[in-house]
């Protein structure tokens, strides 16, 4: 524990701007009784765990979530998204082992800030702040690892590594209690809002939204309804009034957004890689690109009459990209698209989209969202990244009440609030007669691409075999003595069974236990 903690823990401080700390002694010789007593180097711990958290920015480089679902395929023929895909993995494969890894660090660091801060030369009002960090990022930390592989080992003190490995997996009920008790101590702990140099540190709110959500995937809809409910009544958010520009830096902390993961900021002073990734080669130099939407997504998206494609008049075969949903262009890079000054060719053998080799989309489409338009990987040094990563956003706990209403009977409310997108959208509400709950879940599809839910929402839905397991689809761009033509063709036809919505246990962590005590498996992984 000790060796990671203090290896991060010199990164903050480097990171910070406070030079008087720095010239009190070498970086080595802190150790954790010195860190409890200076209430400078405690909240630089407290920092430490915000900085540990891992979100869909910290995927750059690597493959999206989105890309084991119909969002996308990655351009990676390398990429364990691929096995997955094709249903070729197992607990040998160490799928998302990160998120494991990386939980029980993050358990470890707040179960010692739990264990500690009450002692710590602090003020009341702050250690009370800190404890409410604690669970909150516990909860979050635990969350991300109970979505992927069920039920967890449940850590809430501090043990030494040996003892950590001999924790078994406790009942589902007791894991969704638990992470449930984190989230409500956080909310009576938490202020609901900070000054301007704490942008960024959970809120209330934030623990309020996030339980809607882990309520709404237990199907557990009148309190999920609840929560959610309650977020929206504060007050305290508002939908942003442009898709187009909600994820660009210049826009971060914005009115929308409950909780993010703040970069470049002074709680955790990292930077990200995802424009330098998912930029096309033509801007950063490298093989980059990497996460590519399916048409599958692209069809998703209506026409600006509310219509879709295959029903509207509005759309044109030679011109398909024209008329679309508004929030389609801040979404999906496609042919024709005017980005960094330059009309992007997706036709196979052009700059943009090579025939072989780096830099080729498998699907005819480039990922557009969260990327900053000013980024260019030539001028920026060292390629840092640095725009907030949202972690939940208004417009998502929208979606949380209007389905938890929907499966509760109150069709005209969850209504209320799908249109309340569409309108902020630019695109015309759905009327009561033809409001349906495949309505709800396109508006699902599209406001929330690639933030991470998709997978969440197949599972809760049951739609893992047409969702998850289904065909997937890209357009084939050519030019003829006729005109550019857009061709609809398959990709990839994925493979999907029932034990899938959960991923096996990582072989690395049953490793570490006993011979006597094994870490039980997922059902149908042995």
């Amino acid at each position: 524990m000790r060796k990671i903690f203090f290896s991060i823990l010199a990164v903050s401080i480097f990171a910070s701007c406070s030079t008087d700390l720095l010239d009190r002694g070498p970086l080595d010789k802190y150790n954790e009784q010195n860190v409890w007593k200076d209430s400078t180097l405690i909240n630089l711990y407290v920092g430490n765990i915000y900085a540990g958290m891992f979100t869909t920015y910290d995927e750059g480089g690597d493959w999206l979530m989105g890309c084991i679902t119909d969002e996308a395929e990655s351009a990676r023929t390398f990429h364990q998204s691929h096995q997955i895909n094709t249903g070729q993995y197992g607990p040998s494969d160490n799928v998302y082992s990160e998120y494991w890894t990386d939980c029980y660090i993050q358990a470890r660091k707040c179960n010692t800030l739990l264990e500690r801060v009450s002692d710590a030369p602090l003020s009341a009002g702050l250690k009370q702040r800190m404890s409410g960090e604690a669970y909150f990022l516990r909860a979050l930390a635990y969350m991300q690892l109970y979505e992927r592989f069920g039920r967890f080992p449940i850590i809430d003190k501090v043990l030494s590594l040996e003892d950590e490995t001999t924790v078994q997996r406790a009942k589902d009920e007791d894991c969704v209690k638990f992470i449930l008790a984190d989230l409500d101590k956080a909310a009576q702990l938490l202020p609901p809002s900070y000054n301007s140099a704490n942008l960024g540190r959970a809120t209330s709110w934030a623990a309020l939204a996030l339980k809607s959500r882990f309520l709404l995937n237990r199907h557990r809809d009148a309190e999920a309804a609840e929560a959610a409910f309650a977020v929206i009544d504060s007050k305290k958010y508002d939908l942003f009034p442009d898709f187009l520009t909600l994820f660009n830096p210049e826009n971060d902390n914005n009115i929308e957004i409950i909780f993010d993961k703040q970069y470049a900021s002074g709680i955790s002073g990292q930077i990200h890689d995802l424009d330098t990734y998912e930029n096309s080669p033509f801007f950063t130099g490298f093989s980059s690109a990497i996460t590519c939407p399916t048409q599958n997504l692209v069809d998703a998206f209506e026409m600006k009459d509310g219509l879709s494609w295959d029903k509207s008049p509005l759309y044109n075969a030679a011109k398909p990209y024209e008329n679309r949903d508004p929030r389609f262009y801040a979404t999906v890079l496609h042919d024709g698209y005017q980005w960094m000054n330059e009309k992007v060719d997706m036709k196979k053998g052009s700059k943009f989209n090579r025939a072989s080799g780096s830099g080729s989309s498998p699907t005819g489409y480039f990922l557009r969202k969260f990327l900053n338009p000013k980024f260019d990987a030539r001028v920026t040094a060292n390629n840092a990244n640095f725009q907030n990563c949202p972690v939940i956003r208004l417009a998502e706990v929208y979606l949380i009440y209007a389905e938890a209403k929907w499966n509760l009977g109150d069709t005209e409310e969850a209504r209320k609030y799908v249109n309340k997108l569409r309108t902020r959208a630019g695109i015309p509400e759905i009327g009561a007669a033809g409001f349906t709950f495949a309505s709800l879940q396109h508006e699902r599809f599209v406001e929330l691409a690639f933030e991470g839910q998709r997978w969440f929402d197949i599972r809760r839905w049951n739609q893992g075999a047409a969702r998850i397991g289904g065909k997937i689809f890209g357009a084939d761009i050519q030019d003829t003595p006729g005109g550019r033509t857009y061709t609809r063709f398959e990709v990839e036809s994925r493979f999907f069974q029932p034990k899938m919505y959960l991923f096996p246990i990582p072989l690395s962590e049953i490793n570490k236990y006993p011979s006597g005590t094994p870490l039980a498996q997922n059902p149908d992984w042995n």
